[in-house]
């Protein structure tokens, strides 16, 4: 029996530190799952309520499309007489904060433009406040503010 008794403490003794678990603070998992994201991508394209109905893939086209039909458009409400024909690219930086507001960072405006058009600046910053509702990028789940640069062209005859 003492033998029996002798070998259990034994067993119980030396089989306990197998069984030590690590004790893991939740600082360093939060520090592990960060190190971890890609800061610069972003899980879902920020959206429009047309573009919500396509997959995840479509609505990066859905959204270019809709944003440069409504500047377009807004455009096209413009009387403007020119004396030269235009036909350029242009690039705009674009944000949009958590929330879903839209804000133009830059455009920047060749010379021909500037003197042909002077308040063309002006009419893409009303444009892009008068756009829809923009529902934000997600990163995680969580809304995230977006940067952007579209293209833009513009022509004349």
């Amino acid at each position: 029996m003492g033998k029996i008794t002798l070998g259990f403490f034994l067993i119980l003794f030396f089989g306990c530190k197998n069984f030590e678990t690590k004790r893991v603070c939740s600082e360093e998992i939060l520090q592990d799952e960060l190190k971890q994201i890609d800061w610069n991508a972003i899980e879902t394209y920020p959206t429009f309520a047309n573009c919500e109905k396509y997959t995840e893939s479509e609505q990066q086209d859905c959204f270019e499309q809709t944003f440069s039909k409504h500047i377009y458009a807004f455009l096209a409400t413009k009387k403007v007489v020119l004396s030269d024909s235009i036909n350029e690219k242009i690039w705009l930086h674009l944000s949009i904060n958590s929330e879903g507001k839209p804000s133009l960072d830059s455009v920047h405006l060749s010379q021909t433009l500037v003197d042909n058009l002077p308040k063309f600046k002006t009419w893409l910053d009303s444009s892009v406040i008068s756009l829809p509702k923009i529902y934000p990028a997600r990163k995680r789940g969580i809304p995230v503010a977006t940067n952007f640069k579209l293209p833009l062209r513009i022509e004349s005859e």
